[in-house]
């Protein structure tokens, strides 16, 4: 994916991914809610996610806010290639189970 200018949110529907610029921070997330999988919705008027099922809702970063969902959005392990994010779509990191990782998924830009 090439790198966004500014703060953005894309979504690939055909790999399920979620690629989201907040400052100089860039993140990959599952598509999907971590409650019951239903495809995430960007609310770019309060600059959030949420769930249109059970209305969880997520902050730009991915952590979890409120509603039905007892987690934050998963994060996908990335890296940068000159002016490309390569996503790595085998590997995704549960707030709760890979909290290390979790922490350390995204890019600095």
């Amino acid at each position: 994916y090439a790198i966004p200018a500014g703060d953005s949110v894309s979504i690939d529907h055909d790999k399920d991914i979620i690629l989201a610029r907040v400052g100089q921070s860039l993140y990959a997330f599952d598509l999907s809610c971590p409650h019951q999988h239903t495809a995430l919705r960007w609310r770019d008027s309060d600059r959030r996610f949420e769930c249109p099922r059970h209305h969880s809702k997520y902050s730009a970063e991915g952590i979890y806010i409120e509603g039905r969902a007892t987690r934050s959005m998963d994060r996908h392990a990335v890296r940068r290639e000159g002016n490309n994010i390569i996503v790595d779509l085998d590997t995704s990191y549960e707030e709760v189970h890979d909290s290390p990782q979790w922490k350390a998924a995204f890019l600095t830009l």
